[in-house]
């Protein structure tokens, strides 16, 4: 796929871009605010989030498979396996209320520098894309909240859940947005073209 189309892609679903940032922007500040309820809603709130960031990306997947690329549509099917994997995620969260700590952190641990090494492949497909490095920034971000979880193990409560969580979620909707709006950007400048 040649730069020229994936730029145009990503500008004609520019809209769709930011609306699914800021969707994920809300659930990343939800899930960041549900560690100062009680202990046993983190692991819930957490789950209903990961669950529908899945859902959100099984959607994106669908959405974006026909681009094509260097992973061979790795932003559509990688995406596609990344809400399975989301998936499982959120189950082990929503069976697992009282899990202990340690288990979480690692669960965790792992969701998050599983879904920054997508990010940072995606970012490697969306190169010629302006906007491309919040992508990349995002999937690094990621992968050291992840390592960060595994270094500070034990966690110091079940709050560091929602709080990683839901600040990966945040960071993938600004991310998305920021991409939506290089997008509209690419789109009025050929338009005034």
């Amino acid at each position: 796929m040649t730069e020229e189309s994936t730029q145009q892609h990503v500008s004609v679903n520019a809209e769709f871009f930011i609306i699914l940032g800021v969707m994920l922007a809300v659930l990343g500040v939800i899930t960041a605010i549900a560690p100062l309820a009680d202990g046993l809603a983190v692991e819930f709130v957490a789950g209903i989030m990961v669950l529908s960031r899945s859902s959100m990306q099984f959607y994106y997947g669908i959405k974006v498979r026909h681009w094509g690329g260097r992973f061979y549509s790795y932003m559509g099917l990688g995406s596609i396996l990344m809400s399975f994997v989301s998936v499982a995620c959120a189950v082990v969260l929503l069976l697992n209320p009282v899990a202990p700590l340690s288990f979480l952190a690692l669960l965790v641990a792992a969701y998050l520098v599983v879904m920054g090494g997508f990010d940072f492949l995606q970012a490697i497909e969306l190169r010629p894309v302006k906007g491309w490095q919040l992508i990349f920034m995002n999937g690094l971000l990621g992968i050291a909240l992840g390592i960060l979880v595994l270094q500070s193990l034990p966690i110091p409560g079940r709050w560091a859940v929602g709080i990683f969580v839901g600040l990966s979620l945040f960071m993938s909707g600004l991310s998305l947005c920021g991409l939506g709006f290089f997008g509209l950007q690419y789109r009025i400048k050929i338009a005034g073209s």
